[in-house]
């Protein structure tokens, strides 16, 4: 059959709805943003232990432990960008395939670390594959999918990443907490001081000076188990390798329309079993930005758009990645055990992507902007509720709280995820999308340290115990900035349009 009229991308796609060329797209970038999600989340959830093993005889690393983290959201920060810049010149596929592909061989020797410095180092590596991979994955849903359920498979995306920090957890708890060395000659036993709890109160026991009494305890240092376990993409990047196509839309931006039209045959072969000739001279071509360099971002053309999400997404980072690195020390220091405390943060995980699934279906039906203001307002009033209400003994109470802690702080961060593809045309795309999630980890790689720094200083009870229910409150402020900027700076709604009616609004108006 042959068809002899002009067509868009968009509209090819959004004529065959959901289909299974929906569905196999959405398992390829879910699978990509689960593995990626357990290589990033892997460090919190060892980064007490990996902390004992590197500085024993520091009872309270503090900021050091925090820094763990922040090695490899600096690497995501040069990762991102730099990948989002190949992602538009070389496509979706290549540059996802090789971030899968780099992030799980540079998990590896992680597992191996003698001392802080080679672990640090191999974060950093590690980085700049799972900054690249994210905003790839985005980009690419929000090219591949219909127009109406856009912004629920974006948002599925970041669920997917959850479930990635979830799977981290259910993982590394039992290898943790293991009392015996489960590949002996790599996880040795390590003696390490640490402050003496008092079972009754939950806090550190205070010598007559009033400070922390430190007591020594061993473990094994099982925790680099789990990164062997994050080599295991490398042979997932493997298989996009060889099975993954590129994006259509790719094809057109670079005008490469043959490509495209073959590309668009493939995926109605996949979605209806049948073909259509499309004469590859009739695509339609959205209007084209006059430059696509990362300078572009800061035109007259895109400044608000690139303040509206760059300041969002940076206040959403800041947040996330800061309470998920300190959640087991907020519960452990009111006097829940390290297992308790991990299980609270996984059920924190767990609620995130409960948010993630909803918030997408919520924005493609109140619009992005609402969505957004809405969802700060909402973390605000969760935090005040879970500094009232977490207590020591109340341990399924502090189940549901973390709960909606979970599901309020990453609803927030992930309604800015369907509006970063929808501010840029497809040439610059990735590379925007990138950039902002590049500039709003330098916010998530500080919050670790700067808590870490905060809870240590004494503003808020000891620095080996601090009160992590007050603390908490400081998050309120970067929060309510959010709101604001929202308000101030979102201003175009793509809610129900195509991403070729999209281009054609910004490179018209």
């Amino acid at each position: 059959m042959s068809e002899g009229k002009s067509f868009s991308v968009s509209d090819v796609i959004d004529s065959f709805g959901i289909s299974k060329f929906t569905w196999i797209m959405f398992c390829f970038l879910g699978l990509a943003m689960i593995f990626d999600g357990y290589d990033f989340m892997i460090v919190n959830v060892t980064n007490t232990f990996a902390a004992r093993t590197f500085w024993p005889d520091n009872a309270a690393p503090g900021a050091l432990m925090g820094s763990l983290t922040t090695w490899s959201l600096l690497g995501m920060v040069l990762g991102g960008a730099v990948g989002g810049i190949l992602s538009d010149k070389f496509g979706r596929k290549v540059t996802l395939t090789l971030a899968v592909l780099f992030y799980g061989v540079f998990t590896l020797p992680q597992a191996f670390a003698p001392n802080y410095e080679f672990f640090a180092a191999f974060r950093f590596i590690a980085g700049f594959g799972i900054g690249s991979c994210i905003p790839v994955v985005t980009t690419t849903f929000s090219e591949s999918m219909p127009s109406k359920n856009r912004g629920v498979f974006i948002t599925f995306g970041m669920a997917f990443m959850v479930a990635g920090w979830v799977l981290a957890s259910v993982i590394g708890k039992p290898i943790n907490e293991s009392t015996a060395a489960i590949i002996p000659g790599l996880t040795e036993q390590v003696t390490y001081l640490t402050p003496q709890i008092d079972p009754a109160t939950g806090k550190a026991v205070l010598d007559a000076s009033g400070s922390a009494v430190i007591i020594q305890k061993t473990m094994f240092a099982n925790w680099r188990v789990c990164y062997l376990i994050g080599a295991i993409p490398i042979l997932y990047g493997l298989f996009l390798l060889f099975f993954m196509k590129e994006t259509p839309a790719w094809y057109v931006s670079k005008g490469r329309l043959k490509d495209a039209a073959n590309r668009l045959a493939q995926i109605e072969k996949s979605a209806r079993g049948t073909v259509t000739e499309r004469d590859p001279n009739l695509l339609i071509i959205p209007p084209k930005p006059a430059k696509s360099s990362p300078d572009t971002l800061f035109s007259k053309k895109y400044i608000v758009a690139t303040c509206a999400i760059w300041s969002c997404y940076f206040i959403g980072q800041f947040c996330v990645y800061g309470m998920n690195t300190w959640l087991p020390n907020w519960f452990t220091g009111i006097g829940y055990s390290s297992a308790d405390a991990e299980t609270l943060r996984m059920f924190n995980n767990i609620a995130a992507i409960l948010s993630n699934v909803s918030v997408g279906f919520v924005s493609d039906i109140v619009g992005r902007k609402r969505n957004l203001a809405f969802s700060w307002l909402f973390a605000i009033v969760a935090i005040i509720i879970c500094s009232l209400f977490v207590v020591k003994d109340q341990f399924v109470l502090c189940l549901f709280l973390m709960l909606l802690f979970g599901f309020a702080l990453n609803y927030a961060i992930t309604a800015v995820q369907p509006i970063m593809p929808e501010s840029y045309p497809t040439q610059l795309r990735n590379t925007g999308v990138a950039w902002c999630q590049a500039f709003a980890r330098f916010g998530g790689a500080a919050s670790p340290i700067v808590l870490g720094a905060i809870a240590t200083s004494g503003l808020f009870g000891p620095a080996a115990s601090p009160n992590w229910n007050q603390l908490v409150l400081v998050l309120i402020v970067p929060l309510a900035v959010a709101f604001v900027c929202t308000l101030l700076f979102v201003r175009r709604e793509a809610k129900g349009k195509s991403m070729d009616q999209v281009q054609t609004e910004i490179e018209t108006t």
